[in-house]
This record gives structure tokens, C-alpha cells and sequence, in this order.
């Protein structure tokens, strides 16, 4: 192992230590550690300014989508277009263990289009807890397949998972939304997968409820008198005029790859916020409110290009990679990003987000290259992290859904009921991606 490679090692494994430990900020992390490194790595300072400008040249762009799209969806949602698309749903279901499953998976996908895993608790666990409760149903199956609503948002191109990724994809125009295009058949597919799955889950229930012997309240549509919107904020009037424009805006992401998609995002917020709120006081005191959600994660992803700089134009990826090159069996080799793909659920228990795209993926789409694999098959063979959604060093969120269910459900019990269907949800998204060609 050379001495570059040794350290571009270490460097990971700080990365890892520190952020699993919470000792110090995502920032701190990819501002100060890899310049340590590449100090220490004997890389003079001219070449660690030289890649620190490539790095964030490629980071630049997501950080600007990040800087308009949430404003954009947060913007949707005070003026009320979420609720009331839920609201449209739930006014004509009947109540049954199977339809309330499916329609969790549902509603937590229409609020996880705003891409906050955050939101998607705080409206799907107290809106349909009192019938799970009414229905005698498992309280941790609502807070599980809230998650798997989650998880089938993960690749929205506005999503920070899919910033991240589409930012180590080189030369591809708009990465992101050149991503869930190749991924879409497959999420057609697994999205089909996941509602019978839902439903299955729900009949299990039924069976589990009449073998206990309880009488249970079967039938009637579900009150949503309770979904309310912002007595100053909420637009109802101008829900069909905000859906609108939202499709506008994710059809132009789609048609005109030509433009840039903090442009699009920039000009959907623009019109939305005139559209929607025409004081101009009350404009700015919304895009203030906006501008704190911003923070970190916006600078994380713009700083995670020092990070994948100083890797990649200091000779340190390459040297990591040669040692790699030398250690894994030639047969092996042209399958290693699969095997870390289907073992990806368990792994999330020991890396969060940001080293899961910023480190393993990094160097593991390197390592491919020497088998033939481009970089984008591995990374979008990588990018379904699903064992984010079973621990809190990953998606502290967690923490918000399971004390909405007001101590019913613990992170224990959490876990060892999701664990393994997740991971063999994992493992179903692995195998469409391959039959379908995306993954290979």
C-alpha cells in the first residue's frame, strides 16, 4: 500500500469516526479533514487549492438547487397544496387494515415530495394514527411503512440523496434528473412491489386482529377535518393554480435539460411567491423562514466538494484504488459495487448519509472503473440506501416518528420490525435494476 493510499484511508475512517460519533459538524468534516490529509500526504498547497476549485465546481451547482427547491416545496406547502392533495385521497377511503396500509405508503409519499423526511412524520403519523388505533392495528407498522413512503422518494431530483449522488457523476448534463429518468422503470416497478407489499402487511393484520378476538370498527371514510392549513399562510383558493405550476416546473426539469435546474426552481419560487403572497414583507419574512432550513445541509453538500477534490486530483483516489485493485479477487472484481449494494441495509448501521455518497461511493465507483463499470451505474446501484431509514445516525427523523406514536413505539422494537423487510426491500430493488439493465 503506498503511503498516499494510506492515508486517503485514514482519511475515511476519521470522516466515519467523527460523524457516527457526533463529535464535530458535517462542515467541519469536509472543510478541515481532507486538507489535513492532503497535508499530511505530502501534496503541496498550490495542487490542494487547485483541487479544493475543481471539487467545488462540481458541488456548486447541486448547492444551488438545494438553495431554491426547498424554498419552492416549503413555499407549496404553507400555501396548503400538500394537505389538500391528501385530503382529496383520504375523503373517500374506507377504512380496512389493507386500504390504510396501502394509503400510508400513499400519503407519505405525496408529503415526501418536498424531499423532508421530517414532514413526512410530522403529517402521516398523527394524521392516520387514531385509525390504526381504531382498527386495533400495530402502531410500528404506521411508523414502518411511513418510512418505505420515504425510502420511494429517495430519487425526486430535488431530493438532497439524489444532489449528492448526481454530484459525483462527471460530464453528464443536470446528473440528477439524468438519474431518476434511468431509474424510473425500475421505481415504477418497485412502487408496484411496495403497495402489494403494503397490502399483504395489511391482511396479515386482519388475520392477526380476528385471531385476538377483538371487535374492531371496520368500515366509514376517514375525518380530515383535522388536516388544516395555516390560518394566514394557506392558499386553498389557489390550490389547482399551485399544482399547476408545480407540474410546470418538474416538466421543465424534464423537457429542458438545457437549462439549469436552480434556474427552473429560481423561477418556479419567483412566480409561486408572487402568485401566492403579493405583500412583498410577507415575502421576505417567508424566504428568512426558509433560509434556516438551508443550514447545514446546503453548506454540507457544497463543502462535500473539498472532500471528493482533494480524493480525486491529488492521485489519492487513484492510489486507494490500486490497493483495492490488488486485494479483491479477479473474480470478484466486476461485482463488488453489487455485493456492497445488496449488504447496503446493514452497512447504513455503521456510516451516515454523507460518508455512505462521499465516501464509499466515491471509491468504490473508482474501483469499478478498473472492471469496466462506469461511474453512474455504480453510483445508482449504490444510491437506494434503505438501512438509513432503520437508524438514527443516519436519519435522526426516526426520533420525530416514533415519539408521534406517544411511547407506543421505541427504536428497538422499531427496528426489529423493519429490519429485515427493508432489507429485502433492498435487495428487490437490486434485482429489478439489474433485469432491467439499469444497474449494469
Amino acid at each position: 500500500m503506498s503511503y498516499l493510499a494510506l492515508i486517503g484511508f485514514l482519511m475515511m475512517l476519521v470522516v466515519i469516526v467523527l460523524l457516527f460519533k457526533n463529535k464535530v459538524s458535517t462542515m467541519f468534516c469536509f472543510t478541515v479533514v481532507p486538507i489535513i490529509a492532503a497535508i499530511v500526504g505530502g501534496i503541496s498547497l498550490p495542487k490542494i487549492a487547485s483541487s479544493i476549485t475543481k471539487g467545488l465546481a462540481m458541488t456548486t451547482p447541486v448547492a444551488l438547487i438545494m438553495l431554491f427547491c426547498m424554498p419552492f416545496f416549503m413555499m407549496m406547502a404553507d400555501a396548503g397544496m400538500f394537505n389538500g392533495i391528501v385530503r382529496g385521497i383520504l375523503k373517500h377511503v374506507n377504512l380496512t387494515p389493507p386500504v390504510l396500509a396501502v394509503v400510508t405508503v400513499i400519503v407519505a409519499m405525496i408529503t415526501g415530495l418536498d424531499a423532508s423526511v421530517t414532514s413526512v412524520f410530522l403529517i402521516t403519523i398523527p394524521l392516520l394514527l387514531p385509525f390504526y388505533k381504531k382498527l386495533k392495528m400495530n402502531t410500528t407498522l404506521l411508523v414502518f411503512l411511513t418510512s418505505t413512503g420515504v425510502i420511494n422518494t429517495y430519487d425526486v431530483p430535488w431530493s438532497a440523496r439524489m444532489l449528492r449522488a448526481g454530484s459525483l457523476i462527471k460530464g453528464v448534463s443536470n446528473a440528477p434528473m439524468d438519474m431518476f429518468l434511468k431509474m424510473l422503470p425500475g421505481q415504477a416497478i418497485f412502487t408496484v412491489v411496495l403497495f402489494i407489499f403494503a397490502a399483504l402487511l395489511g391482511l396479515k393484520e386482519s388475520r392477526r386482529i380476528k385471531a385476538s378476538g377483538e371487535t374492531v370498527a371496520v368500515g366509514g371514510r376517514i375525518n380530515t377535518d383535522d388536516i388544516k392549513d395555516d390560518p394566514e399562510l394557506g392558499r386553498p383558493k389557489l390550490f389547482w393554480v399551485n399544482i399547476l405550476l408545480t407540474v410546470l416546473v418538474i416538466a421543465a426539469l424534464c423537457a429542458l435539460p438545457e437549462f439549469p435546474s436552480y434556474y427552473v426552481f429560481a423561477f418556479g419560487l419567483v412566480i409561486g411567491l408572487s402568485i401566492n403572497y403579493k405583500d412583498l414583507k410577507l415575502q421576505n419574512k417567508l424566504l428568512k423562514k426558509y433560509a434556516t432550513s438551508l443550514f447545514p445541509v446546503m453548506p454540507a453538500i457544497l463543502l462535500s466538494g473539498v472532500v471528493v477534490g482533494i480524493m480525486e486530483y491529488t492521485g489519492m483516489m487513484n492510489a486507494m484504488v490500486k490497493t483495492l485493485v490488488a486485494i479483491i479477487p479477479s473474480s470478484f472484481g466486476p461485482y463488488v459495487y453489487i455485493i456492497v449494494a445488496i449488504f447496503s441495509t446493514p452497512l447504513m448501521f455503521l456510516f451516515t448519509n454523507d460518508t455512505w455518497y462521499y465516501v464509499m461511493t466515491p471509491i468504490i465507483g473508482s474501483l469499478m472503473k478498473a472492471f469496466g463499470v462506469p461511474m453512474e451505474v455504480v453510483v445508482m446501484a449504490l444510491f437506494m440506501n434503505m438501512g438509513a431509514m432503520l437508524t438514527p445516525i443516519a436519519q435522526p427523523q426516526i426520533y420525530i416518528g416514533l415519539d408521534l406514536t406517544h411511547g407506543e413505539v421505541d427504536l428497538p422494537k422499531y427496528v426489529k420490525f423493519s429490519f429485515a423487510p427493508i432489507w429485502v426491500m433492498s435487495i428487490v430493488w437490486i434485482v429489478i435494476g439489474l433485469v432491467i439493465g439499469t444497474f449494469r
